[in-house]
């Protein structure tokens, strides 16, 4: 199972490199002006924030009661799935088609490669914090 995991684990870090190429873009952070430290720190405290919230799924929706906490974590999920699609296609656009998209396969390819690597995420977080599933240990 460790290979799933690294696997896995791998789609992962791409997505969140893909959402951090996404947040520059959608924020126009390498443009005219040049490129600042600070708005560099800021898009990768939120990709790390957005893939820090998909790969907490397993614990966020496991919550039994529904107080405050739990209903904000959950919206809050939700707002970062949301987010992480849209830039992750935005990053995934940029680098495996160079910003142009010729085709209507080749939008259909990036948005099936953007679900596969978002879901990557998600399905990482269930493979971590789920100790057992039909006896088996995980990774531990």
């Amino acid at each position: 199972m460790w290979i799933v995991a690294f696997i896995i684990g791998l789609g992962a870090l791409w997505d969140g490199f893909t959402t951090f190429v996404g947040i520059i873009q959608i924020f126009n952070i390498t443009g005219m002006h040049g490129v600042e430290l600070a708005q560099l720190i800021f898009a990768a405290v939120v990709s790390i924030v957005i893939l820090g919230f998909l790969v907490s799924t397993h614990i966020i929706w496991t919550f039994e009661r529904d107080d405050l906490i739990s209903l904000s974590l959950k919206s809050a999920w939700v707002l970062c799935l949301v987010l992480d699609f849209y830039t992750a296609y935005i990053g995934n656009k940029a680098y495996v088609f160079g910003g142009r998209l010729e085709t209507p396969a080749h939008s259909f390819g990036l948005l099936i490669i953007t679900v596969l690597i978002t879901m990557s995420s998600v399905l990482l977080s269930r493979i971590i914090m789920v100790r057992t599933v039909r006896g088996r240990s995980y990774l531990y």
